[in-house]
């Protein structure tokens, strides 16, 4: 696997920082509209997470002006919004679609793992473990 580098760095957790951020507004708002009630807690609690995510993944951004241009590029709406779009079903799938998503969330985490390095890369290690021991108890795609 091809180790992580800065620029690479950067754009990986500014895409993580925004789709946590996403995630967590999306869910928020499922969490009270009273459209499902069964799932307002988990939406909720989720939503807080993937808050708090979002903020550990902007922290992992290094700050440098030679590195502006990439966190700009790196910002992609059009995958973005592919991966909302699978959020856009009817209230009583909302669980199951959320449990796709973050199933696709966790497997890239754990393929991105595998290329930061134990030494250099070892806070953003540590984030990637949090967030997956985070989203253990998330909602089972079935």
């Amino acid at each position: 696997m091809v180790p992580l580098t800065t620029e690479g760095g950067a754009h990986e957790f500014t895409q993580l920082a925004e789709l946590c951020e996403a995630l967590a507004r999306r869910l928020g708002g499922w969490s009270t509209d009273g459209t499902d009630p069964s799932s307002a807690g988990t939406m909720s609690s989720l939503s807080a997470r993937l808050t708090e995510h979002a903020g550990w993944w902007q922290d992992r951004i290094p700050e440098s002006e030679l590195l502006e241009g990439i966190c700009e590029e790196a910002s992609d709406p059009t995958r973005l919004d592919a991966v909302l779009a699978m959020l856009d079903v009817a209230p009583p799938s909302r669980v199951a679609a959320v449990a796709l998503v973050l199933d696709g969330l966790i497997a890239h985490l754990v393929g991105l793992a595998g290329r930061l390095s134990s030494v250099g890369d070892a806070p953003a290690r540590r984030v990637v473990r949090l967030v997956l021991a985070d989203l253990e108890d998330r909602p089972q795609s079935r």
